[in-house]
């Protein structure tokens, strides 16, 4: 028997002398796994904070030059000490001031928003004294809504808010889980106190008056307690209106009360927005889920409750489509990828058996693959992972891989069995053993390399990408670590109880690896005709190299569209609204060669967009199908739709301009605008500004108003009541809750400038004073809003691609922008999807880079040589290679997924390598010659080598030829299969002989250099015949 002092396999003697425990030790992980996978929450999306704040102050009725002044300013300036802040831009509006911070990954969001909110108070009492609120927004993945629902129906749905609020809001809001249900497109009637303005000033009242008179009346308070002997009672005066009648009654003079000069009765609001679907008007309804709620759970129930409101009698004629079910998306991903996973574990099994031709090995080698996914979920839950799209990846990936260490060791253990026989022994476990213990080291390299290339994605420098890959990484590393565990005592376990007593049947070496050892004798006795060969494959890369386009901004996967139309002036919704409908019936009118299901469109005064539902079963490209509505698209009025992405366009071509005004860089943005449309492949080329709108300017003519004996505060006040209304305490008492009271004049004034200027503001001698006759009136030009990027006034112009990569169209705008001079105080820059791309790429290549480094630390520290990992090394650039030949073969973009499949690629390459290397090196320590070593290492490594290979191929073909989704509507999963596949493929074929051929080359080198350093007088000898035996020496 041969001395096992250099082999040592101390988990698998472990397995084989204690059986049982073994036994219940992987009965109590899959135990932990089954329970685990009832309990793992199931989410779209792992809950990852944002780095990002924002600073929202709602302003509405001023001009954005005064938003920009008097808020933006000082707030930007506040927020300008906060460390960490990589971005701050800001925008100023009529209604609002907003102000986005962005920060790195790495940082801590929460304590960055106490100190935004710090900042804020600094300046607080320096904002104009009627900014009510301040908002500062923290974002995470779970605010994203879990349902959308849209509500339409040829009936009139303006007053059904009491019955969508009894039969769907409530009901929604009470399912568990559910966090909060958001009702968009059909309000809450309030109460309108509508002003009577003769009838007031003849009063001798004030706006403000009234309004004081009213908050007076409508109150509640805690005043305290009353203690007797007894007891202890609270006190609270109760002066809250219960009822219209209250409000009607309330006096505000000593004779008059207030129904004498005000209408008042419930209205509904004034409709700030329209939504529409499939050209009906619509209403809106989002469900949220709580952060720990299970996301399929809490949709199944919500779906319940809404199909019991479809159901009910209320609800006939009214139509309730579900826009978008997040749950639904995730569970059709992960139906996808169980589909695409058991037929490739079936083609693998196959495969599998093929080679062994023993159905009971086969079955154990299998058997390791639903343990180590069961053992996976029970630590992914453990740690506190999810299971969710990101981790799902993970483990489809991980599929493929987790029966390449059973497969090595059992062809191993197999080998060894044979040996035994052909000495004419009899095996026992030390044999099994002794087969578990060559293998040992290389399965432990071969795992290590694989997980540790993930390290700098879950250890470094934090960025989008790296986030959301350390969800794949955990699942792929513990799954991978599961595997080596199981094939190091499960496997050698079973196989004892297996196939100890009878002669395993020996492998036919059969007439492909027969080829393979003549050409690789061949190879080793011709090493320049080899290194040729070699070095014209890598060089070969460089073709496919140029041609694979790298475009960032694939939309072939997307089953919707997103259309945003930019509004040219300031209009009403209504006029907004006709522009809607007009496109939107030219998309109905085509719908079939559009390949369109429905159409949901959402519009204000200033902004609109159409989400456009292709079918599901289309055979037009995204491209195509824009091309086609582009073509016949009719002429607006009033707005330019183009294609965008969802919320504007945030992901494709952006051009910001930066200056000293909005005004001067819009001037120049016109003048850029025609020259950028002229490059091919750019569409849709305009300025992200808001349309201008117009001011009348009402300038206060105080000898006037002194005359009359009235003041700036007085008439002021009385026109913003007039347009704006004043909101008082709600009204508390009523059924449906909580209700809105406002103070406003009649809409006349808002609908006619004549109308205003003869608005009653005050009364002297007994006559009525009107607006114009204290006022001069001037209508004036003013931005639609103002930008800022670092503090610097900007202005952006966006594009979309077509049939044009982001790199193309990079070189083409840096030689426009380089052929341009511009004013002074002028700079230009490429944003949006060049700036995710080039950020992409760059941590991209640096953890690729860092992979290397770490993977040829793993493979010098186990071989315990600086020299042999670099001839493992080598077949890195091979995989790199093959994978961009198949690229450049499948017409596959180097996008995203192509690029993490790159970095899967770089830990699975080496494991063929190492272990070619670790069986040369075991048979070069028992005393054969190096070419021996060789061929007797690849003859006992060729088998598991190609098996391990084409199970992992075909483990993850499906998915390489399939259209599976990450989510079931986010970028497939084909370009990352096709880089592994192709890369994996063409290392393995060129590996079986490179990695020989650079093992002899390296030892060559270094006894060549070891003579010349000994001729030269050094302190180093060539090595002998006995020490060229050590491949350590």
């Amino acid at each position: 028997m041969r001395d096992l002092s250099d082999i040592s396999a101390p988990l698998a003697r472990l397995a084989l002398r204690r059986p049982v425990t073994i036994c219940m030790l992987f009965l109590s992980f899959l135990v932990l796994g089954l329970v685990s996978s009832r309990l793992l929450p199931l989410e779209k999306f792992p809950g990852i904070d944002i780095p990002q704040i924002a600073v929202v102050v709602p302003y509405p009725g001023a001009t954005p030059a005064e938003v920009e002044r008097l808020i933006t300013r000082p707030i930007e300036e506040a927020l300008a000490t906060i460390s960490g802040v990589v971005e701050m831009r800001s925008e100023s509006r009529d209604d609002a001031s907003e102000v986005v911070l962005n920060f790195n990954w790495n940082d801590p969001i929460s304590a960055r928003g106490i100190e935004v909110r710090e900042a804020i108070d600094t300046v607080r009492h320096t904002l104009p004294a009627d900014v009510e609120r301040i908002f500062v927004y923290q974002f995470n993945t779970d605010d994203m809504a879990v349902m959308q629902l849209r509500i339409s129906s040829d009936r009139d749905l303006s007053m059904a808010y009491d019955l969508i609020n009894r039969n769907l809001k409530q009901p929604l809001e009470r399912v568990e889980g559910v966090s909060r249900v958001q009702l968009f497109g059909v309000d809450q009637p309030e109460i309108i106190i509508r002003l009577r303005p003769d009838a007031l000033i003849a009063t001798g009242l004030s706006t403000l008056d009234i309004t004081q008179i009213l908050n007076q009346a409508n109150f509640t308070l805690n005043a305290g307690a009353v203690e007797t002997d007894r007891e202890r009672i609270q006190v609270k005066p109760v002066g809250e209106f219960r009822n219209l009648d209250d409000i009607r009654r309330l006096p505000v003079t000593a004779h008059l009360t207030l129904a004498d000069v005000a209408d008042i009765g419930y209205e509904l609001p004034r409709p700030r927005a329209g939504r529409s679907f499939n050209q009906t008007y619509a209403i809106g309804i989002d469900i949220y889920k709580e952060s720990s709620a299970n996301l399929v759970d809490v949709a199944r129930a919500a779906t319940q409750v809404i199909q019991a409101a479809d159901g009910h009698p209320e609800f006939a004629g009214i139509y309730l489509m579900t826009l978008d079910n997040t749950a639904e998306s995730v569970t059709t991903s992960l139906r996808d990828l169980l589909a695409a996973g058991l037929l490739g574990a079936v083609l693998s099994i196959i495969v599998l058996y093929l080679f062994l031709r023993d159905w009971r090995v086969t079955a154990v080698i299998v058997l390791s693959v639903p343990i180590a996914l069961f053992l996976t979920m029970g630590f992914m839950y453990l740690l506190g992972y999810s299971l969710n799209i990101l981790s799902m990846m993970g483990l489809m990936l991980a599929v493929g891989m987790l029966i390449d260490n059973a497969v090595v060791v059992s062809e191993s253990i197999k080998q060894e069995q044979q040996d035994a026989f052909a000495r004419g022994e009899t095996p026992n476990k030390t044999t099994i053993e002794l087969g578990a213990g060559r293998v040992s080291l290389a399965i432990i390299a071969g795992t290590l390399t694989t997980a540790i290339v993930f390290l700098p994605n879950i250890f470094g420098e934090k960025q989008e990408i790296t986030i959301f890959l350390e969800h794949v990484a955990v699942a792929i590393c513990i799954s991978l670590l599961a595997s080596l565990l199981i094939a190091q005592t499960l496997i050698p376990l079973l196989l004892s109880k297996l196939i100890t007593n009878g002669q395993p049947t020996a492998a036919s070496d059969g007439r492909v690896k027969q080829i393979y050892l003549h050409s690789l004798r061949w190879s080793h006795r011709h090493p320049r005709w080899t290194t040729v060969i070699m070095l014209a494959l890598l060089l070969s890369t460089a073709i496919p190299f140029i041609q694979v386009s790298g475009n960032q901004t694939d939309m072939a996967f997307n089953d919707r569209l997103f259309m945003n139309y930019f509004v040219t002036g300031q209009y009403k919704l209504e006029q907004v609204e006709t522009d809607v409908h007009r496109l939107e019936a030219y998309l109905y009118e085509h719908r079939e060669r559009f390949e369109i299901e429905h159409v949901y469109s959402y519009y204000t005064p200033g902004y609109a967009m159409s989400v456009i539902l292709l079918k599901p079963d289309r055979t037009l490209s995204v491209s195509e199908i824009q091309r086609r509505i582009r073509a016949d698209m009719p002429p607006l009025a009033r707005s330019r739709p183009v294609f965008g992405f969802q919320g504007g366009n945030t992901s494709g071509v952006q051009v910001t301009l930066q200056g000293r005004s909005t005004a001067e860089l819009e001037r120049l943005a016109d003048q850029l605008i025609p020259q950028m449309s002229q490059i091919q492949g750019l569409t849709d080329v305009q300025t992200a500004t808001r349309n201008a709108l117009d001011e009348i300017q009402i300038h206060l003519d105080r000898a006037q108003l002194e005359r009359f004996g009235l003041s700036t505060r007085q008439v002021a006040d009385q026109v913003d009541v007039a347009l704006r209304g004043r909101n008082l305490r709600s009204f508390r008492h009523h059924p449906e809750g909580d209700m809105r009271i406002q103070v406003t004049f009649p809409d006349s004034i808002r609908r006619d400038v004549r109308e205003l200027e003869t608005l009653i503001v005050g009364q002297a001698d007994g006559q009525l004073i009107t607006l114009n006759q204290v006022a001069e009136f001037e209508q004036v030009a003013q931005l639609g809003a103002i930008r800022r990027f670092d503090r610097r006034t900007a202005v952006r112009i966006t594009a979309n691609l077509d049939e044009i990569s982001l790199s193309e169209a990079r070189a083409e705008l840096q030689n426009l922008f380089g052929s341009i001079e511009l004013p002074a105080g002028t700079s230009w820059s490429l944003d949006g999807g060049f700036r995710t791309q080039q950020q992409q790429n760059q941590i991209m290549l640096v953890n690729m880079l860092l992979a290397v480094a770490l993977v040829y630390m793993v493979m010098a520290a186990l071989f315990e040589s600086l020299l042999l990992p670099s001839a493992v090394i080598g077949s890195l650039l091979m995989a790199i290679c093959g994978a961009f030949w198949g690229l450049l073969f499948t017409g596959t973009s180097l996008d995203v997924m192509a690029l993490i499949g790159l970095l899967i690629l770089m830990g699975i390459v080496v494991n063929n390598g190492i272990v070619l290397v670790d069986a040369v090196n075991q048979q070069r320590a028992a005393g054969a010659a190096l070419e021996t070593a060789l061929i007797e290492a690849a003859s006992r490594r060729v088998r598991p080598i190609l098996m391990t290979v084409a199970t992992t191929v075909l483990g993850m073909l499906p998915l390489a030829m399939g259209n599976t989704q990450i989510g079931g509507d986010g970028p497939p999963y084909a370009p990352m299969a096709i880089t592994i596949i192709s890369g994996l493929i063409f290392s393995t074929i060129t590996s079986l002989y490179f990695v020989p051929h650079a093992y002899s080359r390296l030892l060559a080198w270094r006894a060549y250099w070891a003579d010349v350093w000994q001729h030269a007088g050094g302190p180093l000898r060539a090595p002998t015949k006995s020490s060229e035996s050590n491949p350590l020496s």
